[in-house]
């Protein structure tokens, strides 16, 4: 018979679908998943969507894409301020001067079904390729949700990509609230 065993231990080696946790200093426990490393470090995107829901523009627009946007301000400014000091000293810039951004379509399902592409090297993530790491919970409340990503809709003023609560592609009005999991380098 063969098992699967799971073992916790201290390391600054990480791999691809090694899991880190961590509680934002207002007390939110989350947890985040490694999904690419490479010479910046290793990439981990939030398993999870946090407990606040956003939206990414204050209006229906998605004019400016997702560097326009209100979503990319907030999470780099007070949501990047919700993470604790040990993980923000270790954080590595992406290469527009962001400390944490959105995944893409590409990213999360391999394709851009409905979205512009965001740029190039994108590609889906190792751990995305199961369906179960592209479903996640709101805050850990149970209860399944959908969450941003960058790319605009194609052919759309107004909509922006999302991850459906089924782990689908999908895409949402850029004034509706929904789930955010954002991504970060630690080094």
């Amino acid at each position: 018979m063969w098992i699967k065993r799971v073992y916790e231990y201290s390391t600054d080696d990480f791999c691809p679908g090694d899991i880190i946790e961590f509680s934002l200093t207002d007390g939110e426990a989350v947890e985040a998943l490694a999904v690419k490393s490479n010479l910046h470090g290793t990439l981990f995107c939030l398993r999870d969507c946090l407990k606040t829901s956003y939206q990414m523009n204050d209006r229906n627009t998605n004019e400016g894409g997702y560097a326009s946007s209100v979503l990319r301000k907030r999470l780099n400014s007070e949501i990047l301020s919700r993470f604790p000091n040990d993980i923000r000293e270790r954080m590595v810039p992406f290469e527009n001067g962001d400390f944490l951004r959105l995944p893409t379509e590409e990213e999360i399902f391999g394709r851009n079904e409905y979205g512009e592409p965001a740029g190039t090297g994108f590609r889906q993530w190792e751990p995305m390729a199961l369906r179960h790491n592209r479903i996640a919970l709101k805050g850990k409340d149970g209860s399944t949700t959908w969450y941003w990503l960058q790319n605009k809709r194609k052919n759309s003023s107004y909509y922006f990509c999302v991850a459906h609560f089924d782990g689908s592609p999908s895409d949402n009005d850029a004034g509706c609230s929904g789930g955010v999991r954002p991504a970060f380098y630690i080094c």
